[in-house]
């Protein structure tokens, strides 16, 4: 090939490569109806995407919801045959405790009394015992001076009509 041949081929390959160009240019170019449309395809798609995430984040909260209400049934639940139960075992350790009291009182007192009669003291109801004999040693004394008066006067009658 001569250099003119080769000059006139690339002469004329130019003006095909510069129409391909051209071409790949127009096809990567979108009119502007088409880029109008493909800017609203991306508005609605963003649209959607919006909406279904508040669809899903509203379905997410509504479950949310109901877990945490049903975690606080359980929980109220809980709560409350715990209370009960502590009630229970508050109620025996309360009678227990109770009872224990009692029977130390009375072992005390029991003591006491033993210990008060060993040394000679006197306990109160020992003074309850006393006071009771004391009126009931009260009421024979005043017996035995209406019979005693009543004798005297007897006496001094016959006296009287003796002479």
């Amino acid at each position: 090939m001569s250099k003119t041949d080769m000059e006139h081929q690339d002469q004329s390959s130019e003006p095909i490569a510069t129409e391909q160009q051209d071409a790949k240019i127009q096809s990567k170019r979108k009119s502007p109806l088409e880029l109008r449309r493909y800017t609203k395809q991306i508005w609605l798609a963003g649209l959607g995407a919006f909406s279904r995430a508040e669809e899903e984040g509203n379905k997410l909260f509504d479950s949310l919801v109901k877990v945490g209400e049903e975690l606080e049934a359980k929980t109220v639940d809980i709560a409350d045959n715990t209370a009960e139960k502590v009630g229970e075992v508050t109620g025996k350790a309360i009678e227990r405790v109770t009872d224990t009291v009692d029977k130390v009182e009375k072992l005390i007192d029991q003591r006491t009394h033993h210990t008060l009669n060993r040394i000679g003291l006197v306990t109160p109801k020992d003074i309850l015992l006393i006071e009771q004999l004391l009126l009931n040693l009260s009421d024979k004394v005043d017996q035995l001076a209406n019979a005693n008066q009543k004798l005297i006067e007897e006496i001094e009658y016959l006296k009287k009509n003796k002479k």
